[in-house]
């Protein structure tokens, strides 16, 4: 078997080490700014500030009033801009919205189409047993 080897390192020689984080001193420091309360230099005007108008934004449309909770957006909007180009085009040629003046939210442009996809496309059974089923999951849903 092999034996193992010892190595001894004794050092007689002692080096100081230097401390590398300095105590801190209790002297204050101080920071002198030049001009730092001279506030006669005329650059602002006195008229300027009491003639300027805050610039007021208008919201377009009229405000949305969610009564029902179950109809309250929870969630942001995530499609990609090709989808919401495509169902801004669509919005046009859809029937149901040719009398509305105002925006067209997201929610309502996809439950219309939904509803016509379930109207149009679907069998009398499957169509009543679907919405049987939309109406149980909006009564189970929470508020």
């Amino acid at each position: 078997m092999a034996q193992k080897r010892q190595f001894n390192f004794v050092s007689e020689k002692k080096e100081k080490i230097d401390q590398l984080v300095k105590k801190p001193t209790n002297e204050p420091k101080e920071v002198n700014i030049n001009g730092a309360y001279n506030f006669s230099s005329g650059q602002y005007k006195t008229n300027d500030l009491n003639t300027t108008n805050s610039p007021t934004r208008k919201k377009q449309g009229r405000p949305i009033v969610v009564t029902d909770p179950r109809y309250k957006v929870s969630r942001p909007k995530k499609i990609a801009p090709a989808l919401e180009r495509k169902l801004a085009c669509l919005q046009s040629y859809m029937t149901e919205f040719s009398d509305e003046n105002k925006r067209i939210s997201f929610n309502k442009l996809v439950d219309t189409l939904a509803d016509s996809y379930i109207e149009t496309k679907l069998g009398a059974d499957t169509k009543k047993s679907l919405k049987e089923k939309i109406e149980k999951e909006f009564r189970n849903l929470k508020v």
